[in-house]
C-alpha cells in the first residue's frame, strides 16, 4: 500500500501542482521529498494543510487512499444496514461469520454481539411478526450494554451503535443515556454522515417512545427529527417524519388527519422501493392506531 505522502506526490502531479507550489509555506524542501517517497511521516496538522492547498477534504483523502473504497467501519454499517432494512438474516449470518475468523478487537466483538441481536430478532419476526428483546442472547446484550454504559463522550461511532441497539436497551437505561446526548448531537447538525446517524437514533427512540406510549416526549424527539431532515439529502427520514407525525395526530384524537399522512408515507416508501419499510410501517399503525 502507498504511503501518504506518494499518494500526495501522485494527487500532485496528477493536478499539475509543482512541489514549490503546494509546500513552499509548509515544509522545507528536502523534507517534501523524503515524505513523497515514503521515507517521512508528517502531522495530522501537516497533512490538513496539504490536503487544503490541494483542495481536498480529508475524507475524500482517506477514501483515495484506501482504494476508492470506505473505512472498515463505514462499510460495516452501509452492508449491515442494506441487509438488516432487507430483512436479510442469511447476510447478516455471512457478515458475522467473517467478524469470528478474527475477533482481534473491541469493536469487532461489539459488532458481532450486534449481528448477533439483529439475527436473532430478524429470526422470531419472520415466525411472529413481532419484534422482540426478549429473543435475543443475553451475552450479547450484555456487551452492548456495558459498552454504552462505559461512553463518556458520544461520538460518530457511539451513537450509531447506541442507534442500531436502540430497542435493546432497558427503558430506564435508555433514558439516562439521552438525556446525555440530546445535549451533544447539534454539533453533527452540518455533518452529513453525522446527520443521517441522528436521524436514525431519533427514528428508533421515536418508535419506542410511541410503544410506551410516551407522546409528550415523542413529539420532543419528533421536533429535532424535523431540525436534521431539512436538505434533500434527508428525504428517507423525512418520510419518517410524515410517518411519524400522523401517527401521534392518530394517538392523540384526530384519526383522519393521522390516517391521511400515515397511508402518504407508506406510499412514498412502496413507490420508492423501500418495502421492508413500508410493510414494517403499516404493521405499526394497524397495531397503534386508535380507530
Amino acid at each position: 500500500m502507498k504511503t501518504y505522502g506518494e499518494l500526495i506526490r501522485e494527487l500532485r502531479i496528477k493536478k499539475g501542482i509543482s512541489q514549490k507550489q503546494l509546500y513552499e509555506k509548509i515544509m522545507s524542501k528536502s523534507y517534501a521529498i523524503r515524505f513523497e517517497q515514503g521515507k517521512h511521516e508528517i502531522s495530522f496538522y501537516l497533512l490538513k494543510l496539504i490536503l487544503d492547498q490541494l483542495s481536498m477534504e480529508v475524507d475524500e483523502f482517506i477514501y483515495i487512499y484506501n482504494g476508492y473504497h470506505s473505512s472498515e467501519i463505514e462499510q460495516f454499517y452501509y452492508e449491515y444496514g442494506e441487509k438488516g432494512n432487507q430483512n436479510d438474516i442469511d447476510g447478516l449470518i455471512s457478515m458475522r461469520t467473517k467478524l469470528q475468523k478474527n475477533p482481534t478487537s473491541v469493536q469487532a466483538e461489539l459488532r458481532i454481539a450486534e449481528l448477533t441481536a439483529r439475527i436473532e430478532q430478524l429470526t422470531a419476526y419472520e415466525k411472529t411478526g413481532i419484534y422482540s428483546k426478549k429473543v435475543i442472547d443475553k451475552h450479547s446484550l450484555m456487551i452492548i450494554q456495558e459498552y454504552l454504559s462505559k461512553v463518556q463522550t458520544w461520538t460518530l461511532g457511539e451513537l450509531r451503535l447506541f442507534a442500531n441497539t436502540l430497542d435493546y436497551i432497558d427503558y430506564e437505561r435508555k433514558s439516562e443515556y439521552f438525556e446525555t446526548l440530546l445535549r451533544s448531537i447539534d454539533r453533527y447538525k452540518n455533518f452529513e454522515r453525522g446527520r443521517k446517524v441522528i436521524c436514525t437514533l431519533l427514528i428508533n427512540e421515536i418508535h419506542e417512545l410511541v410503544l410506551a406510549n410516551d407522546l409528550v416526549n415523542a413529539e420532543r424527539l419528533m421536533n429535532k427529527l424535523n431540525e436534521f431532515t431539512t436538505g434533500v439529502d434527508e428525504m428517507f427520514f423525512r418520510n419518517y417524519c410524515l410517518f411519524y407525525e400522523g401517527l401521534l395526530l392518530d394517538l392523540k384524537g384526530e384519526p383522519k388527519s393521522g390516517r391521511k399522512k400515515v397511508e402518504q408515507a407508506i406510499e412514498i416508501f412502496t413507490v420508492l422501493g423501500y418495502q421492508h419499510q413500508a410493510e414494517l410501517s403499516r404493521s405499526i399503525y394497524q397495531k397503534l392506531s386508535v380507530n
